[in-house]
Formats: C-alpha cells, sequence, structure tokens
C-alpha cells in the first residue's frame, strides 16, 4: 500500500494519537484494525471521524466507512482510502 508515501497518512496517524495518547510511542501501519489493534472504542471513533473532517477531509462519512467494517475490519488504511478518495473526487 502506498500510504506511507501519501502525506495524508502521517497526518491520520496523529490525529489517532491525539485521540488515543497511549498510542504516541507506537508505530501504526495501514493495515491495522483502529478497533482490535490499536484500541479504539466507539466514542475514539467518533472523535476521530470530526477531527478527519476538520483536518482532512470535511465530507468524511463516518457511516458510509462502517458500513464496509466486514471487509475492512476498520483498517488504518481503509480510513486513509475513503479520505483520498473524496479527495480525488
Amino acid at each position: 500500500m502506498q500510504a506511507h508515501t501519501n502525506g495524508h497518512f502521517d497526518a491520520l496517524v496523529e490525529l489517532i494519537k491525539d485521540v488515543k495518547p497511549g498510542l504516541a510511542d507506537s508505530a501504526i501501519e495501514p493495515d491495522q484494525s483502529v478497533v482490535e489493534d490499536l484500541g479504539l472504542d466507539s466514542l475514539d471513533i467518533l472523535q476521530l471521524s470530526r477531527k478527519i473532517r476538520r483536518a482532512l477531509d470535511p465530507d468524511f462519512d463516518l457511516d458510509a466507512w462502517n458500513e464496509g467494517a466486514r471487509r475492512h475490519r476498520r483498517s488504518v488504511g481503509s480510513l486513509l482510502e475513503s479520505i483520498d478518495s473524496v479527495a480525488a473526487a
């Protein structure tokens, strides 16, 4: 995945760490699940979505992203794809 070369990836990682300060010293990879691997709960995800809308993508749709959760496991990469797909449109 090209997420590491994407400026949005670094910004997204910072937002995740802002929501979950315990991850500050952790390496976050695109294939990690924000729920299963990083430990964000539903309130954390709601807060993260607000931060994404403010900082990266005002059109980010948390409900649409959640609809694909079975397919993408709520991965960091799937968040990035959702952000980038709107930016490319």
